[in-house]
């Protein structure tokens, strides 16, 4: 990894960009939590082919590099609805390399950024209970718990987290 180098972010997605979007899922979630394994791995896997191949790409990613390796992203993904167009909010990660320093709110920040330009009428998510960092993040932003279901998921019954923020 090049440590020394500096840290930039780009929207531009690139050959590769969606590969090390899941590899980077799959390395930090396992290093750190130990438990998601490939069946996660899988999950992002799906989830980011879907944004290509059934949303065509409508929404932005923005990827956190240092130097040339992947260290964070997130994304906002258009979704219509018969209420309006919305963003969903996914793949938010910063490697623990570069935690501490904001990137996770910046990023999120960012995508919130894009759906006001964008004129969509809310931002949702969903998350596992756990994460408390991202739910801090979450929480600062203004993002309100809509839901809390127990669903079977990669490493069995987790609890799913469904919040949203109005944009207007």
């Amino acid at each position: 990894m090049s440590r020394g180098a500096a840290i930039t972010i780009r929207s531009d997605l690139r050959p590769g960009d969606l590969g090390r979007i899941i590899a980077l899922h799959g390395t930090a979630y396992e290093a750190e939590r130990g438990h998601f394994g490939l069946p996660f791995e899988a999950h992002v896997a799906r989830t980011v082919a879907e944004f290509v191949l059934d949303n065509g790409a409508r929404g932005r990613v923005f990827l956190v590099e240092r130097g040339t390796d992947l260290v964070g992203c997130a994304a906002i993904v258009e979704r219509r609805g018969p209420a309006g167009v919305s963003g969903q909010l996914r793949w938010v990660l910063a490697d623990p390399s570069v935690r501490g320093r904001g990137l996770g709110k910046k990023l999120v920040s960012m995508a919130i950024d894009h759906a006001r330009a964008a004129g969509w009428r809310e931002v949702f998510l969903e998350t596992t209970d756990g994460l408390d960092a991202s739910m801090s993040i979450y929480k600062a932003l203004e993002f309100e718990i809509a839901a809390e279901t127990t669903e079977s998921l990669w490493r069995g019954d987790m609890t799913v987290i469904r919040m949203r923020l109005a944009l207007g």
